[in-house]
């Protein structure tokens, strides 16, 4: 597992990465794999989606006592008495910072790249979210250490998706800000109240209660369930206008009233300038809303094509249906328009 460097805030987030999520292929040979890599300018717009994300800010934590943050959405950090120190092993009696980072609903999925697919047995899944989040607390700019388990309070007045049977979830982020969620490790991340919902004493409404129980799993972690979408499965293909390819754009499925789910159409073919799922996993029929995003002189590109999918059905995203603007709330109110 290969560790690397995701940039927020201009504060260094560690998060472990183990999976490629966006394959560019060609089509005269599908097995054949190259590399090519998001641009500077697509990245920097998802980074500042995710810093205007950022609910984080700053608390004082004594070790004898410890500390509660609590989130704008309703949340809360709850970090125990002596549950943190410093790398070297000391104490802490100070001020925290706090990056946390909550999405819900699939328009801000698409402004910061996090769609809701897993990594199963190396196959992709679909996955409903109750939440996903990012987390990292740092003492004197120095990540702390989990010493014993911190608590995330999710609350799920948030999401629409029914709460009962989701399960924890780690995010893998690949070189190219892809990101994949894997099955967590009960000994790294898990329920205080094995997934039940229980009532927060301050809001008194239904709470998730996460436990991280060591510092490497600062980073993205999900509250989600597999959703299986009913119908004869197929796949979908959606070529873009030839000034865009993998390295500038991407391409999402949203169901039709579906806001806690956004699918990423991971396969690129250079040969058809097409983007397409790694396996059929879409259903005949569906009601969906496809979501082409880009990114062009540092600015954002977007169309969106509503549609029943059809049996292997393609799409052409025409040049002439191309909407530009120079901020990321005109595209997330259009998704938001969506049904």
């Amino acid at each position: 597992m290969k560790k690397i460097l995701f940039m927020l805030l201009t504060l260094s987030l560690t998060l472990a990465s183990c999976s490629s999520d966006s394959v560019n292929t060609n089509d005269g040979n599908p097995t054949s794999q190259t590399t090519l890599e998001v641009n500077g300018n697509l990245k920097a717009l998802r980074k500042k989606a995710l810093a205007d994300l950022n609910q984080g800010g700053r608390i004082y934590y004594y070790a004898e006592k410890g500390a509660v943050f609590y989130t704008k959405s309703r949340s809360n950090i709850v970090i125990p008495p002596h549950s943190i120190k410093t790398k070297h092993g000391e104490d802490i009696n100070g001020i925290l910072d706090i990056d946390y980072i909550e999405i819900f609903e699939r328009s801000k999925m698409v402004l910061a790249n996090t769609p809701t697919m897993a990594l199963i047995n190396q196959q992709k899944e679909l996955l409903i979210t109750g939440g996903e989040f990012y987390i990292d607390i740092r003492y004197q700019r120095e990540q702390v250490e989990i010493v014993s388990p911190i608590k995330v309070n999710i609350d799920t007045r948030n999401s629409d998706a029914d709460p009962r049977g989701m399960v924890l979830w780690n995010g893998d982020i690949d070189e190219n800000d892809n990101l994949t969620w894997q099955p967590a490790d009960s000994n790294d991340l898990t329920f205080e109240n094995d997934g039940e919902t229980f009532t927060n004493e301050r809001e008194r409404e239904p709470m998730y209660d996460i436990l991280i129980k060591n510092s490497r799993n600062f980073g993205w972690c999900n509250v989600d369930k597999l959703i299986y979408l009913p119908g004869e499965k197929t796949n979908v293909r959606v070529t873009v206008p030839s000034n865009f390819n993998l390295s500038n754009s991407s391409v999402y499925l949203a169901v039709e009233g579906q806001n806690n789910a956004l699918f990423q159409l991971d396969t690129f073919h250079s040969g058809s300038n097409s983007f397409q799922f790694s396996s059929n996993m879409a259903s005949v029929g569906l009601d969906v809303h496809l979501i082409f995003v880009a990114e062009m002189n540092g600015n954002y590109v977007y169309s969106i094509i509503s549609t029943p999918l059809g049996n292997n059905s393609s799409y052409i995203v025409p040049t002439n249906s191309l909407i530009y603007t120079t901020n990321y709330q005109q595209l997330e109110a259009a998704i938001l328009a969506l049904p």
